[in-house]
């Protein structure tokens, strides 16, 4: 009876530990599905060029402004966040509430735009 007490110890310990560190089947399967979730394409306006600008991210997470691809890498991605780190070191973070991103921050103008659908 000893012994039975142990393993079930030992296997709650286990089950505990896992789901602490975050090791499970949930976590893999979202984690697959936030780069579609920020896939698309949208537009921002710039006040100070008196422009509207087109963002474009990939499924892959590649990224684009007017069609030009921006070299940077993912930093971090979660469910209302996609960080990029561009060549420079600066920050271009993209905001996202429940359905969709909704603004562009981008560090290296110190600037936030607001992201809609593009008008056809």
């Amino acid at each position: 009876m000893k012994k039975r007490g142990m393993l079930l110890f030992g296997a709650g310990l286990a089950a505990g530990l896992t789901s602490t560190f975050g090791i499970g089947r949930s976590k893999k399967k979202h984690a697959t599905s936030l780069p579609i979730f920020y896939a698309g394409t949208w537009e921002y306006y710039d006040i100070e060029r008196n422009r509207t600008h087109y963002l474009e991210i990939t499924p892959e997470l590649k990224l684009s402004i007017d069609k030009h691809e921006i070299s940077a890498n993912v930093e971090l991605i979660d469910e209302h966040h996609l960080i990029y780190i561009d060549k420079f070191g600066y920050h271009i973070t993209i905001q996202a509430n429940e359905q969709r991103p909704i603004t562009l921050v981008d560090e290296a103008d110190d600037q936030t735009y607001t992201l809609t659908s593009p008008k056809k």
